[in-house]
């Protein structure tokens, strides 16, 4: 992306912005909301989980690229592969003050919940059962740098693995730059004086082993400590 186009991408983003002032939530709600549903169709993008808490949706893809995951499971290019996406309409709003501790745990938690419902539904979902990775995409601002992406997602069983930076790749993460905006005014316009319009954009993986691993032995050891407890309650 040349300069000039970075820069008119700016200009358009900040007469957008304060036009947008005016307009209702109503309208960017059901505005936006049909047109994410629009490319959810086109993407094959689909609720997993019928959990009001759940914060992913996923779908199938085929890999771009031959990509080596740490605990050695690779993906060739064109294998199907898992994607990730979050459920805007589910994820927990600013307060007017801003994101504050109480924010940061909510996501924290429904992420969580929702990896675990994520592992249990591959487990017993037929088109996933040759699924060995999943692979999830994320814009953050710059300043918080790779590094950053790296730490917060690794948290969560996710690895950055690197991308060619081409032509065409810049241009799409522009427009999901424009499509980011928009999601953000529509579900939670508290966070849009905070959040820059150009972002970078990471890609991230976990494997099957690994989400398993994580979060379908975490639901065991819960399920068995809530018989413990039930067992414990009831003599009979």
């Amino acid at each position: 992306m040349t300069a000039d186009a970075t820069t008119s991408a700016m200009g358009f983003a900040a007469a957008l912005r304060s036009a947008s002032a005016a307009w209702p939530d109503e309208f960017w709600t059901g505005s936006v909301g049909w047109a994410d549903s629009l490319l959810r169709s086109y993407y094959g993008i689909y609720e997993f989980s019928d959990d009001p808490g759940c914060v992913l949706r996923v779908g199938l893809d085929q890999a771009r690229a031959p990509t080596l995951l740490a605990d050695g499971t690779r993906i060739e290019a064109g294998e199907l592969v898992g994607t990730l996406h979050f459920w805007n309409e589910h994820l927990p709003r600013y307060s007017a003050k801003g994101p504050d501790l109480a924010w940061a745990c909510a996501v924290r938690d429904r992420v969580t919940s929702s990896l675990r419902a994520l592992s249990e539904y591959v487990e017993r979902e037929p088109n996933w059962r040759t699924v060995r990775a999943v692979r999830a995409e994320t814009a953050l601002p710059a300043r918080r740098g790779a590094a950053q992406v790296g730490r917060v997602f690794q948290r969560y069983g996710f690895e950055r693995v690197p991308t060619d930076e081409t032509f065409l790749v810049r241009l799409h993460a522009l427009g999901e730059c424009f499509v980011l905006w928009g999601l953000t005014r529509a579900f939670n316009p508290a966070a849009l004086p905070r959040q820059p319009f150009l972002r970078d954009r990471h890609e991230l993986w976990i494997s099957r082993a690994t989400l398993l691993a994580r979060y379908a032995a975490h639901r065991t050891r819960a399920a068995a400590g809530k018989r413990a407890v039930a067992g414990a309650e009831c003599p009979f």
